[in-house]
């Protein structure tokens, strides 16, 4: 996916922003909060409807104005096709969507035709936090690869909260009963999903790290979130006191978890912080692996400050990785100039204005 044009208005500290972007490689400098990496949350926030630093969208709206509005061109190398497409949220909380000149409603619809990998300073909570992190990360992979993925997840969340509020309100059995079997049924279908893409991924992951020869070694496995000794049905009957005392359903795909170890012991407890970053890059770069051997897409890869994560030859050899999947990256820092021997475009920040060449 190739992201051509972008139109940006009243996003944080960006009053009005129109681009052209390189094709391959966009590097954005600028001082600490000039607005550079404002430039790579609007394309994401697009893409995924929120953005990467925060869930808040009223934190996205310009101080002094009622809205923001956030619009693209972009091309799909695969199908040949331009798509236009638009967001427009307002404080209130109001949300326009528009996919090819239509109103649309569902965010997702934008999400799929435009795949946006973030690469942030706060990327090494994926394997530092909680397993939240790990599963939004199998389900990125998964929504991307997996056409049916979106409406078994969906099924699942709403047969879940339909269980958890009879759990909260001291439903019947007969009326618990009603909502655990498609949950189970949605539960059965998201594990065996989650363990597929799982072992396609740790395949990817091995290869990435050979590749790049770090100093550490690392394994991944899928824990599912409910004893494997039996049926998620037979679980959820046999364990129905248990939630009605907590109050909520315990076992099931909502309580998964991406356990990433080294030498059997979470990788968290021996790695550095540095090789926990470089680990993370890693996990990343063999997820969009993954989607280029199933898809054949290459989703768009947004690199916010990645020179202060970095020391010089790990980011050109990250870049060097990312450029061998012929994704289109966005990099953004105080001094990019380890980067320009690739072929670039330019862009300076200054006080929210962008300017190009410099």
């Amino acid at each position: 996916m190739i992201l051509s044009e972008l139109e940006i208005e009243n996003f944080r500290i960006l009053k009005k922003v129109s681009v052209e972007f390189h094709p391959a490689l966009n590097l954005i400098t600028g001082d600490n909060g000039s607005g550079k990496s404002s430039i790579l949350e609007a394309i994401y926030c697009l893409a995924s409807g929120h953005s990467f630093r925060t869930r808040k969208p009223r934190e996205l709206v310009d101080h002094a104005s009622e809205y923001y509005q956030i619009t693209s061109v972009f091309y799909n190398k695969i199908t040949e096709k331009e798509h236009r497409c638009g967001l427009l949220r307002e404080k209130s909380g109001a949300v326009q969507l528009r996919l090819d000149y239509e109103d649309i409603k569902r965010q997702s619809d934008i999400a799929f035709l435009l795949p946006v990998k973030a690469l942030t300073p706060d990327s090494h909570k994926l394997v530092q936090d909680g397993p939240d992190e790990r599963r939004q990360f199998l389900d990125w992979g998964l929504f991307h690869v997996e056409p049916s993925f979106l409406g078994v997840w969906k099924d699942y969340k709403r047969a879940l909260s339909q269980r958890n509020q009879l759990l909260r309100t001291q439903g019947s059995d007969s009326d618990i009963a009603l909502w655990t079997i498609p949950l189970a049924k949605a539960a059965t279908a998201l594990t065996e999903m989650r363990v597929k893409y799982t072992d396609l991924l740790a395949v990817a992951f091995q290869h990435r790290i050979s590749t790049m020869n770090v100093a550490f070694e690392a394994d991944l496995k899928y824990k599912q979130g409910f004893v494997d000794t039996d049926s998620i049905e037979s679980i959820l009957q046999h364990n129905l006191d248990h939630h009605r005392r907590m109050k909520t359903t315990t076992d099931g795909p909502h309580r998964a978890d991406l356990q990433v170890s080294t030498d059997r012991v979470l990788s968290k407890q021996l790695l550095s912080r540095g090789q926990q970053k470089m680990l993370v890059y890693l996990l990343h770069l063999a997820q969009l692996d993954v989607l280029r051997e199933q898809t054949n897409a290459r989703a768009i890869v947004l690199c916010d400050d990645l020179s202060s994560e970095l020391d010089a030859n790990h980011t050109t050899n990250l870049l060097n990785q990312l450029e061998q999947l012929e994704s289109q990256v966005f990099v953004s820092g105080v001094d990019l100039s380890v980067l320009t021997t690739q072929s670039n475009t330019r862009f300076h920040m200054e006080h929210g204005s962008l300017r190009k060449g410099l």
